[in-house]
């Protein structure tokens, strides 16, 4: 059976608007990775806009009615997959659509982390007839949507087709003088907790990823360490307090 897998998503923000951007590909279709040798899955970016290809901006309320429509196409047809061989179980894709409201950025902040972005008019008939329009700035962005009215077929993507480079947010306490982190050491290496899985949990080497799981207070981070210390205290995690964006001695 073919369905579409859902990898991930980037959502942008334009003002007091959205581009509500996904990135998927069919479990039936293949590319080749000229560098490891290998075909790996196809994995392309898109807008969420099958019912209006014209359009890439939406106000919240409408990404909203979006994410019902998927939530109703993902159970209806059975083709909407979290991962090879994993359906959205019910419920779950139209929630994981509007958790892209809460981690959108604007084109700036996707930039200023490494990203290039383009529109994609796919509207003349033959492929070498194709346009990419690239842009850095919301500014150029909305200028560009202007030139573009009354295209039919458009659609964003990051140039990168396969991932993307995710601006870093902390919380507002991050900004000052420190928090707290869930830290382990694993040989040299020193790891940060991000957050629990199914089988345990995930971390990362890096204390400035995204998804480092910060604490406001040390009483905070132990109450976590405790409620979970099951799936944590295995793994030697600690509490450790960081300055400056660093681990403090």
């Amino acid at each position: 059976m073919s369905y579409e897998i859902y990898y991930d998503r980037a959502f942008i923000r334009v003002n007091d608007l959205y581009i509500p951007i996904v990135n998927q590909g069919s479990n039936n279709c293949w590319e080749h990775n000229f560098l490891s040798g290998r075909d790996v899955p196809e994995k392309n970016w898109q807008v969420l806009n099958w019912r209006d290809r014209t359009r890439l901006l939406y106000s919240e309320t409408e990404v909203r009615e979006i994410a019902r429509d998927y939530e109703e196409i993902s159970q209806d047809s059975g083709t909407c997959f979290k991962s090879r061989n994993r359906p959205f179980e019910v419920g779950e894709f139209g929630r994981w659509i509007l958790c892209g409201l809460k981690s959108a950025f604007t084109i700036e902040e996707y930039v200023a982390a490494g990203n290039r972005l383009e529109i994609h008019d796919y509207y003349a008939g033959s492929t070498r007839d194709w346009k990419l329009y690239p842009f850095s700035s919301t500014g150029q962005f909305l200028a560009l949507i202007d030139k573009l009215k009354g295209r039919t077929l458009l659609n964003i993507h990051f140039v990168n087709n396969r991932e993307i480079h995710r601006p870093i947010r902390y919380p507002d306490y991050c900004n000052g003088q420190e928090y707290y982190v869930l830290s382990r050491t694993n040989g040299s290496a020193v790891l940060f907790f991000r957050k629990l899985s199914r089988r345990g949990y995930y971390s990362t080497r890096n204390l400035q990823d995204t998804d480092v799981r910060p604490f406001k207070t040390k009483q905070a981070a132990q109450r976590y360490l405790d409620k979970y210390k099951d799936r944590l205290g295995k793994g030697g995690f600690e509490v450790k307090k960081v300055q400056n964006m660093k681990l403090a001695s």
